[in-house]
């Protein structure tokens, strides 16, 4: 992963009986990541038990969350960015045995740590349709 020409990874699971040959149908839950092999950020989305989805930034285990997010991820080739905490920066050794936990589990295992990106929209605060 280059930043550039090769800069996210997204895995689902396909419906059962789905036909990838067809077509590749898309899931309200998965797990993506962006950036460089040097510096990634992880995110997981899903369906909680009250039906309500949430899009969460992965972490590993004793990083502190004091402050705003101060890490940039830059990923296609500069046009984009996100910013994380510290320990939310994985290269890509270290998010392959998130992402494979993931392919065999659908959930993010222990001992790494979610935080809930609050993307709801309207964004809290705002009136609708402001931007």
């Amino acid at each position: 992963m280059d930043g550039s020409s090769f800069w996210a990874y997204s895995l689902w699971r396909a419906p059962e009986g789905a036909d990838l040959l067809e077509s590749i149908p898309f899931s309200e839950e998965y797990m993506q990541c962006a950036g460089t092999a040097d510096a990634l950020a992880l995110e997981v989305r899903r369906i909680e038990a009250d039906g309500t989805p949430h899009q969460y930034a992965i972490g590993k285990p004793g990083g502190h969350r004091t402050g705003e997010p101060t890490e940039v991820i830059h990923y296609d080739d500069g046009r984009h960015s996100t910013t994380v905490y510290p320990h939310e920066v994985f290269t890509a050794d270290e998010a392959a045995v998130v992402f494979y936990t993931y392919f065999l589990t659908d959930d993010v295992s222990q001992p790494y740590e979610l935080r809930d990106l609050h993307l709801s929209w309207p964004k809290p605060g705002s009136e609708e349709g402001d931007s």
